[in-house]
């Protein structure tokens, strides 16, 4: 290999490394509002959800209105939808569009091992943190209501722990409308059923529609929700 070709490869390699160091670069948080939380998200997403031999996952969007409504679909790659998910309180209803079948009932009533418990845990999940911007300490470890919270070195939650093994880790954060938002989140519980969510581009806080919120059985076959056993 000649002197010139030799230095020409390294010269790529090195603006190779150097491009990759600045696409993983985190964005600085700037214009953040101490107190201000997130009552509504509206985003494109991509999610992965798995438990046990169970697996099901794709592009989507997800809606959450504060406290504990959300509704999540999932596209095929044409844009048609193969499954919508609506929650409220304690009552979950799942929909398959195509096969014009709803599943509705209590997730309290599923078997702990239910790949539906892992969704449900979305509200948990997006539950606003009990600590004003900045955190206490960064890297502290502070436990409330039986949830460990843990801060990373910028004071902001990197993981929380629930008293029954539930774990969640926020990741690549950024500022949007004042909040620093955790645009890729994997929830974790105790049975070792696993979601991963990445947002592209979240709305936060503008005002939701109701009826987008709660699902419209109508015209469709209504199910137990003990008898979805996936896609």
């Amino acid at each position: 290999m000649s002197f010139s070709l030799r230095k020409l490869l390294i010269c790529l390699l090195l603006l190779t490394a150097l491009l990759s160091g600045c696409a993983t670069a985190p964005k600085p948080l700037t214009g953040l509002v101490p107190g201000r939380t997130v009552q509504t998200v509206q985003s494109s997403i991509s999610i992965t959800v798995s438990a046990g031999a169970q697996s099901t996952g794709g592009r989507g969007y997800l809606i959450y209105q504060a406290p504990s409504l959300f509704h999540l679909a999932l596209l095929t790659p044409f844009g048609q939808t193969v499954l919508e998910a609506f929650s409220e309180n304690d009552r979950f209803t799942c929909i398959l569009p195509d096969r014009r079948l709803a599943y509705t009932g209590l997730v309290s009533e599923l078997p702990e091992n239910s790949i539906l418990k892992s969704v449900e845990l979305l509200k948990w999940v997006m539950a606003p943190v009990p600590f004003p911007v900045p955190a206490p300490n960064p890297g502290e470890t502070v436990q409330i209501s039986g949830v460990r919270y843990h801060f990373d070195q910028d004071g902001l939650v990197e993981r929380k722990v629930s008293s029954e093994g539930e774990q969640v880790f926020y990741r690549e954060y950024q500022g949007v409308e004042g909040v620093a938002f955790p645009t890729s989140v994997e929830v974790q519980n105790r049975y070792g059923a696993k979601v991963r969510i990445v947002f592209d581009e979240p709305q936060l806080n503008a005002p939701v529609e109701e009826s987008i919120l709660r699902p419209d059985l109508t015209g469709l076959q209504v199910l137990p929700l003990a008898d979805f056993k996936g896609l």
